[in-house]
């Protein structure tokens, strides 16, 4: 996606200050300022609305380096100065072995984190499977049975994400999906028909015991601000992020970018489409965890963590090409 910061005519709607942004989706004018207090304002009422945190909790950010983990980290950091007697927040970041990628993003999150006096840990690919990203592509290409690298990549980030935020005593991991981040995984869950991936992100859903002794509850924060609106909140912040995407998203012909692709086209024409999209989320996710038959899952027979109706999950599957 191309950004830009909006530089708009007219004056906001509540302070009558100029304008640096106009929502077309609403039809609201924002001042800087004002706009600031909204983001904050929407980050806050998502964390109560939803339950996302309790008192006690301790709070493990996925930090990237990039707008949207800034954004949110900063946030937490706020929200955790009204509240008495917090957990300390921790910041994860997982290097994949990227070349001319992570190196760049991991020394923008090194220095927010010292600002803020926040705990960095870091976990790599190389340390935890053997191999960074770049060679587990560089190895898998040769094969017939070759993914795109995002497949791979997401896949063992997710899972070493979740394992080290529980390792550092973690009883939530907050991540910086935005709106524009649910509405395309949603759009891409209707076209390959995972309903049952719908009805299991269900928000409210019942916490199952056996799931929690492997799955640390995750957290979405910014899941009802649209992807622009990060990245004019980060600018105005002056926050010192990492801009650029992953090359491997960049070059790979992934469907999810070309369905990205696909709802920036369709809010040319109806700019309320994520929101459209993140309701029918909310609507359909809720009706599915209802009407679906819960069923019970299978133990990995290589690590014992769930997956579905498979004797092994994704994650051994693509590692034990690498062990």
């Amino acid at each position: 996606m191309n950004y830009k910061i909006f530089l708009e005519k007219g004056k906001c709607s509540h302070c009558k200050n100029v304008v640096v942004i106009k929502r077309s989706y609403s039809g609201e004018t924002l001042c800087s300022e004002c706009f600031e207090k909204n983001i904050e304002k929407n980050i806050y009422k998502t964390i109560s609305k939803y339950k996302m945190l309790h008192p006690h909790d301790k709070i493990i950010v996925a930090l990237s380096g990039g707008k949207d983990s800034i954004s949110l980290l900063y946030n937490l950091i706020k929200i955790q100065e009204r509240t008495y007697n917090p957990e300390p927040i921790i910041a994860l970041m997982v290097d994949e072995g990227i070349k001319g990628y992570r190196k760049n993003s991991i020394e923008k999150a090194k220095d927010f984190c010292k600002i803020y006096d926040i705990e960095h840990k870091i976990i790599s690919f190389k340390e935890k499977i053997g191999y960074k990203l770049d060679e587990i592509i560089s190895i898998k290409k040769k094969s017939i049975d070759y993914r795109y690298a995002c497949n791979y990549c997401a896949t063992f980030r997710r899972r070493l994400l979740n394992d080290s935020a529980k390792d550092l005593g973690g009883t939530v991991l907050a991540l910086g999906h935005n709106l524009t981040d649910v509405a395309e995984t949603f759009l891409m869950n209707i076209l390959y028909k995972r309903f049952h991936i719908i009805a299991n992100q269900y928000l409210f859903k019942e916490q199952n015991s056996r799931i929690e002794n492997y799955f640390i509850r995750k957290i979405t924060p910014l899941m009802r601000i649209p992807e622009d609106e990060i990245f004019l909140y980060a600018n105005i912040k002056k926050f010192d992020y990492y801009p650029s995407h992953c090359p491997y998203r960049e070059k790979d012909p992934i469907i999810r970018k070309r369905v990205l692709d696909f709802i920036q086209k369709c809010k040319q024409y109806s700019p309320e489409i994520e929101f459209n999209l993140f309701n029918g989320f909310l609507e359909l996710s809720k009706s599915l965890y209802y009407q679906n038959e819960k069923k019970n899952y299978n133990s990995c027979q290589l690590c014992g963590y769930p997956c579905g109706n498979t004797k092994i999950c994704t994650y051994c599957n693509y590692l034990k090409d690498f062990t």
